[in-house]
């Protein structure tokens, strides 16, 4: 019998490491001993160790990867035998390899050898969901099963890491199997969440539903007094939804419905998906907001008016969620595209602080959070960070004497200071920067009094 340690690092996850529990699956079906963790644990550090297997996320996560691989590499005999995998290993593997001695798997565990030469391949293999269990970390959403019904994408946008992990579009022909496995080893679970990236696009999309709909999540079916659940958690295609698949996807128990409005070319394709999903009964609506990519604030402003205006036209709550553009090689979570500053995008993470990352469709919240106007949303998201957290406890003195001044600049004045809010956020004696521009020194006391950075 062999010790094995899985481990996903401390950063924030929502979901389960699936691939980490497709392999405890593998491991415990060999007679081994598992062992999950999440993040650096002295005494299993101080324990020996097999194998132990890393999983990885998100690029900009990548540092605490590393740090995650280093408080694990006297765990075992040889260095080979920490094993890592994910997506950002896959997506920059020669990160973690010139920093670090491991192995880095890339791509899905798909086929034979890939994490040993005797090792089959783990992709159809029922996660071990007992393993969740025993874990701290609630991951949500809990009592649930986790499936694809197909793999990768059709389109390749430049912005997206899928086409780079998932090159090929396909079915997956044995998901029902999975699941019922699942349902023989832990039991029957309340709700289903299905990872796919773009399930509308398959040519079976309507025998999907109609399978999602056999394995009793039709629209009405409820367990233990509540309903089931079906989430498309990757979100379903604006562009591609038609009366006919709106009506199909009315007949199992979809809460929310979760779409992307990603760019302004999106707009009628958008705006008729919700109107067609409005008129079978859909209420709840998720949309994610792209920006920071090839967009402006003032594209960004629009797209979130735009799900007020739809919300209040059918009848439904159309939740946005503004999600940041990160190039998929980004490790330091920095990036500022041409069409925005980086005081704007402090701002915006500011606001989604206080609001919970979500853009509610009441309009009254709207107009407080995010302004009443475009003008109103850049002065907003110009303000110094306390000022905009914490509004109602500066707005009548502190803000009050920042808006008098800001108000007073010219458009190419404001450019300027928000490229010097910029340097000044990289600079380490932020006095001495500030000494350099005396013009603007009224309003930069105001986001770093005596030059030092406030935080709340």
């Amino acid at each position: 019998m062999n010790r094995i340690l899985l481990v996903e690092p401390g950063y924030r996850s929502k979901f389960p490491p699936l691939g980490l529990l497709r392999i405890s699956t593998y491991h415990k079906s060999c007679g081994d001993r598992v062992v999950f963790a999440r993040g650096q644990v002295p005494e299993l550090r101080d324990s020996r160790w097999k194998r132990v297997y890393i999983s990885s996320l998100f690029t900009w996560e990548l540092p605490r990867t590393i740090n995650t691989i280093r408080f694990y590499a006297d765990s075992v005999s040889d260095s080979s035998h920490i094993v890592v995998g994910g997506i950002a290993a896959t997506l920059m593997p020669e990160y973690i390899e010139g920093r670090v001695d491991c192995t880095v798997v890339t791509g899905p565990i798909d086929r034979k050898g890939k994490l040993g030469q005797h090792v089959p391949s783990l992709a159809c293999l029922v996660p071990d969901y007992s393993l969740l269990d025993s874990c701290e970390v609630l991951y949500k959403p809990d009592d649930s099963y986790f499936c694809r019904t197909t793999k990768g994408c059709v389109r390749k946008c430049p912005f997206c890491a899928v086409p780079h992990l998932e090159p090929r579009f396909a079915r997956n022909w044995h998901w029902r199997q999975e699941l019922a496995e699942a349902r023989n080893r832990f039991g029957e679970r309340q709700n289903l969440v299905l990872l796919d990236n773009n399930v509308v696009a398959s040519p079976y999309f309507h025998e999907i539903v109609t399978d999602i709909c056999r394995e009793g999540f039709e629209v009405g079916t409820t367990r233990n007094g509540k309903r089931r659940i079906v989430d498309f958690n990757q979100g379903i295609d604006a562009r591609l939804i038609t009366k006919k698949v709106a009506k199909a996807l009315g007949t199992i128990n979809l809460k929310p419905v979760r779409l992307a409005f990603d760019f302004d070319g999106m707009d009628s394709a958008y705006r008729g998906a919700v109107q067609r999903l409005a008129d079978v009964g859909f209420t709840h609506f998720t949309t994610y907001l792209m920006f920071n990519f090839r967009d402006t604030p003032r594209s960004l402003y629009r797209r979130m008016k735009v799900n007020l205006e739809l919300s209040r036209k059918f009848g439904v709550a159309i939740t946005g969620f503004p999600m940041r553009f990160i190039p998929i090689n980004d490790v330091s979570r920095q990036h500022v595209s041409a069409g925005w500053h980086w005081r704007y995008l402090r701002g915006i993470q500011c606001i989604l602080l206080a609001t919970h990352g979500m853009v509610s469709p009441n309009r009254k919240f709207f107009r407080a959070a995010f302004g009443n106007s475009f003008d109103e949303f850049l002065e907003l998201i110009s303000m110094p960070d306390r000022y905009i957290i914490q509004r109602q406890k500066y707005a009548d003195n502190d803000a009050a004497d920042w808006r008098k001044r800001f108000r007073r600049l010219t458009s190419a004045s404001r450019n300027e200071l928000l490229q010097i809010l910029e340097e000044l956020n990289g600079a380490r004696d932020k006095n001495a920067e500030m000494a350099r521009h005396r013009r603007f020194s009224g309003l930069l006391e105001h986001y770093y009094p005596q030059g030092k950075t406030i935080r709340e």
